[in-house]
């Protein structure tokens, strides 16, 4: 204790005390801070590592899901798994990015539906026109240059068809899902 003032030796004691306090609440104040930015502004999920890796994926998913299309009626495949497929890519990239995502497409997704019944019922109805039963297969071969002999189906029109079906359905419950949470 300084005996000119005796509180002098008090407040050297307290100094520290202070100091760590004000350290704790400026750190309290951080991460408050930091927790209630955490959340971006526009929806999804705020990971710069899924962002850029689903960024990277989206390509791989539409294309292998274009290539199980286009094999569907000659190998396992088809319009369900490859609209599936799509479908998993469009939700991955609204999980990620949010409802800027779905108002940035400039794809009306809602339509798929009413598209696809319209080529599957046609693809059926076409059968009845040339007098044969419901669902009658045709096919045919078209020489394309690059490609070779390509053949076309009626199958082909109906996977399509049905890829449209699911991916329109699927995105439909999966956004409203996701609108009402």
């Amino acid at each position: 204790m300084s005996p000119e003032n005796p509180n002098m030796a008090n407040l050297g004691e307290v100094q520290p005390i202070a100091e760590k306090r004000k350290e704790r609440i400026e750190t309290s104040k951080l991460l408050e801070a930091v927790e209630k930015n955490y959340q971006p502004k526009g929806g999804g999920i705020n990971n710069i590592l899924l962002k850029t890796a689903s960024l990277i994926l989206i390509w791989f998913i539409m294309l292998t899901s274009l290539y199980i299309l286009v094999a569907g009626h000659n190998a396992p495949g088809g319009g369900f798994i490859a609209g599936l497929m799509v479908s998993g890519g469009m939700v991955l990239m609204y999980l990620c990015f949010g409802k800027p995502f779905v108002s940035n497409t400039r794809v009306n997704y809602r339509l798929f539906l009413p598209i696809g019944l319209c080529c599957a019922l046609g693809t059926g109805l076409g059968g009845l026109f040339m007098g044969k039963p419901f669902l009658t297969h045709a096919f045919g071969h078209v020489p394309l240059p690059f490609f070779g002999d390509w053949e076309l189906t009626s199958a082909s029109v109906f996977d399509f068809g049905v890829f449209l079906v699911v991916i329109g359905t699927c995105l439909t419950i999966i956004m409203n899902i996701g609108e009402n949470k």
